[in-house]
């Protein structure tokens, strides 16, 4: 009985934090994860743990809740009494009115630190999502440091198909895919698959285009002047998947959906109307 209490406090005190960490950070983005060892896991888990887990204890403590609801006595009862058949049965009344006052610790102790946890998975879902802004924004190293330290293990490819560290505005993804067969296709990134370990699945390209490469070398061979847009060729279909074991090579390119917008100050435009002046007098 009491190793079976004791696994049930690892796991709400431990364990269940760390699950919603873990699932807060995969609504915003995809997490690289690796294989770990239960030992590894438990370790993770009191390490994200401890901190909040100290902050609820030391909240419940300076807040009255934790004295008012039991004592160090009831602690020891309880636990005497799960381990000792003797000490139950010799206790067997404080025993029950030590459980509860046991229950309501916990639950002082408990909701402090979900309540936490929840707060601060909201906290990083924030930082995330407004990653970019905030990046720019911090110009010392140990900051952007830090910065990283509090957002999760990201995937790669979760990163490079993203706008994180991309300047501000809005961008367009356009990939160039090399295939293991020769291939070579483009278009915009419409869609990724990650798998579980954040490695890349399959790739789905908008409005994609194969290029013929066999005739674009038959061209050069025979000294025809070639241009290479004359070589792309749309293929039928708005989408198109690669696997990722068919790529060889991937290039991304970031396109500014909106150009940025030059605007001359008066000194510029008098410089500009002077230039223009005497371009058309050579005339």
């Amino acid at each position: 009985m009491l190793a079976l209490l004791v696994s049930f406090l690892i796991a709400v005190y431990l364990l269940g934090p760390d699950l919603i960490s873990r699932w807060a950070a995969d609504l915003v983005v995809f997490r690289k994860t690796r294989v770990q060892s239960h030992a590894e896991e438990v370790a993770r888990s009191i390490i994200g743990a401890v901190v909040p887990l100290i902050v609820a204890f030391l909240w419940a403590r300076w807040s009255g809740a934790l004295g008012r609801t039991g004592t160090h006595y009831d602690l020891e009862t309880v636990f005497s009494s799960l381990q000792s058949d003797n000490f139950f049965q010799a206790h067997r009344p404080q025993f029950f009115t030590s459980l509860r006052a046991f229950f309501w610790m916990n639950f002082v102790i408990l909701w402090r630190l979900y309540a936490l946890v929840v707060l601060i998975s909201i906290a990083r879902i924030v930082i995330v999502l407004s990653y970019n802004r905030i990046w720019r924004r911090l110009h010392k190293r140990w900051m952007r440091t830090l910065l990283a330290t509090i957002v999760p293990r990201i995937s790669e490819w979760d990163l490079l198909f993203s706008d994180m560290l991309l300047p501000e505005g809005s961008f367009r993804i356009m990939a160039d895919v090399l295939t293991k067969t020769g291939g070579l296709y483009q278009g915009a990134i419409q869609d990724r698959m990650l798998n579980n370990d954040g490695s890349l699945q399959s790739i789905t390209l908008a409005n994609p285009r194969r290029f013929e490469r066999a005739e674009f070398h038959k061209a050069k061979a025979e000294d025809i002047e070639t241009v290479s847009d004359e070589f792309w060729f749309n293929i039928p279909g708005n989408l198109f998947i690669v696997m990722s074991s068919d790529i060889a090579n991937l290039n991304l390119r970031y396109i500014r959906r909106k150009p940025l917008s030059f605007q001359p100050s008066d000194e510029e435009r008098e410089v500009l109307t002077r230039l223009l002046d005497r371009l058309r007098e050579g005339k």
